[in-house]
């Protein structure tokens, strides 16, 4: 039995909210299993990853020689989780591995020449990457030019050229495509964990639970889909939060007063700065002083209330000069430090619901850019359309980085100009939506199904167009977030365009547009 029929006919699920959740990568019977019952049984073994069998092989040929090993990491929560999970992992096999994490508004998005040198210097023989490292084509070759072999865990998407090396990456298939960076370092800890000493999901949850609390705050912080695998990782790491005395978790408790829990400890660990081979963050995750720990939760606290009253002040500055709104936004922000951008670019994309791209300059004189955009977008479309112009970009279809020379600062505004005149993201209504419906696909079983599928975590995308009453009435029975009272502002028999949201806590009304 395919896929689809297995949810039209066994799970009994509308054909509309099918389509949608193929194109969600629910492609096989493992992840509708995982799909309704997001448990950590349920996750898919780490041998479903292409090529997972032999980056395990690999790393453990490495694990018994002192020093051999080197974590690559990306400066943000999801790196620092993945990074964390890596080196707690390698100890327990009784390794010692370094670890590197350059920053990115310096060093870009990808492996370089200074961290390989780094590397090599300390006579590492494998660089193994997490959250980073698909589009690290030339840097894999100057790594092994040094005699480093390079194994890649990322789940940004592929590119064009994929890197010589072995790569695990969800995107490539046998998985749930959406893993955030720390999911895909957590199948490989378990997949080396299974390997060498034959444990299984419940042996790492009893003996080393900090391994998936690592990967729930990497998961929440990256903001991928919060739905069958990372549902799974994300509660039970939840759970063991509250279960078990974590180091990091009682030095924040100290210092703070608050408990400690995934969405607390997020913007700490977001603070934190990176050195290269030392990150202030990783440092008190991996810490077992408490003292140490305490010291680290201080300077990361002072840090994230200064960043908040700072970003606030940038963003109130941003939103005044903005007077008018068209395809896109561009922002430059000139000697604004880049750590402040994404945050801007996020919350003005959120504000005028159209593409936002904030840059900045670096200390070198390099710009900086952040690109956030609306649903049916690709940054990362838009960043191959220059890729040219620039020196290193990466991540998200929703939201990616670069940096580029200033001198093509102005030849990347024109084609900015030119990429969002010619570009319709509402040509495909399907692309742009995951659910579009009017008066006459109005069915009670639609609205049931993706009222239980919300409880599970999917977030569904929807576009109706039809008289406002016929919608309301299909929500009477359904929690509804609506703090503007958009629902309430016209008339049931008016025509009306709704774009709203699923959610776990109900349906988030974004938009209601009289037509």
């Amino acid at each position: 039995m395919s896929v689809e029929q297995t949810l039209i006919y066994d799970k009994k699920i509308h054909p509309k909210i099918v389509n949608a959740l193929i194109r969600k990568g629910i492609t096989d019977e493992e992840l509708i299993q995982v799909l309704f019952s997001p448990t950590v049984e349920n996750l898919i073994p780490p041998r479903g990853l292409p090529g997972m069998d032999s980056a395990l092989k690999e790393i453990l040929k490495y694990t018994g020689k002192p020093g051999q090993i080197l974590v690559w990491g990306h400066d943000d929560v999801d790196g620092v989780s993945s990074v964390a999970i890596m080196i707690e992992t390698l100890k327990i096999l009784e390794a010692t591995p370094l670890y590197y994490i350059p920053r990115k508004d310096e060093d870009g998005h990808r492996l370089n020449r200074k961290g390989v040198d780094y590397a090599a210097d300390k006579g590492v023989k494998l660089i193994i990457t997490v959250d980073t490292g698909m589009g690290s084509v030339e840097e894999v070759e100057y790594a092994r030019s040094k005699g480093i072999d390079v194994i890649i865990t990322d789940h940004h998407e592929i590119p064009e050229q994929v890197p010589d090396a072995l790569v695990i990456n969800p995107k490539l298939g046998g998985g749930y495509p959406y893993l955030s960076g720390s999911g895909v370092a957590f199948k490989v800890a378990w997949g080396l964990l299974g390997t060498k000493l034959g444990y299984s999901i419940n042996d790492i949850i009893r003996e080393h639970p900090q391994l998936v609390v690592f990967a729930a705050l990497g998961t929440l912080a990256d903001k991928v889909p919060v739905f069958a695998e990372n549902k799974a990782i994300v509660d039970m790491g939840r759970e063991l939060l509250n279960r078990y005395s974590f180091v990091f978790a009682k030095a924040y408790q100290n210092i703070t007063g608050q408990e400690a829990t995934l969405d607390n400890l997020i913007p700490v660990l977001a603070s934190g700065d990176t050195y290269g081979e030392k990150h202030e963050s990783v440092e008190l995750l991996i810490s077992d002083d408490e003292i140490v720990a305490e010291e680290l939760v201080k300077k990361l606290v002072e840090k994230s209330e200064k960043w908040n009253r700072e970003v606030s002040n940038i963003l109130n500055r941003v939103l005044k000069d903005i007077r008018r709104v068209r395809k896109y936004i561009l922002v430059d922000l000139r000697d604004v430090d880049p750590k402040y951008i994404g945050y801007i670019a996020s919350r003005v994309r959120d504000r005028f619901k159209v593409p936002a791209i904030v840059i900045s300059r670096n200390k070198e004189g390099m710009v900086i850019g952040e690109i956030r955009m609306p649903y049916g977008y690709n940054a990362l479309d838009l960043l191959e359309s220059v890729s040219y112009l620039l020196e290193d970009y990466g991540g998200h279809k929703q939201a990616a980085g670069f940096t580029m020379d200033e001198r093509n600062l102005s030849e990347f505004v024109d084609e900015l100009e030119y990429y969002f005149s010619e570009f319709e993201p509402r040509e495909n209504l399907e692309e742009y939506f995951d659910i579009v419906i009017d008066e006459r696909s109005l069915e009670d079983k639609l609205f049931h199904d993706l009222d239980q599928l919300r409880k599970l975590g999917v977030n569904f995308k929807i576009l109706y167009e039809g008289r406002l009453g016929e919608l309301q009435s299909r929500l009477f029975n359904i929690p509804v977030i609506d703090p503007q009272q958009m629902l309430s502002l016209y008339s049931a028999d008016t025509l009306v365009r709704v774009i709203m949201e699923t959610m776990e806590e109900g349906f988030r009304i974004e938009e209601v547009i009289p037509l």
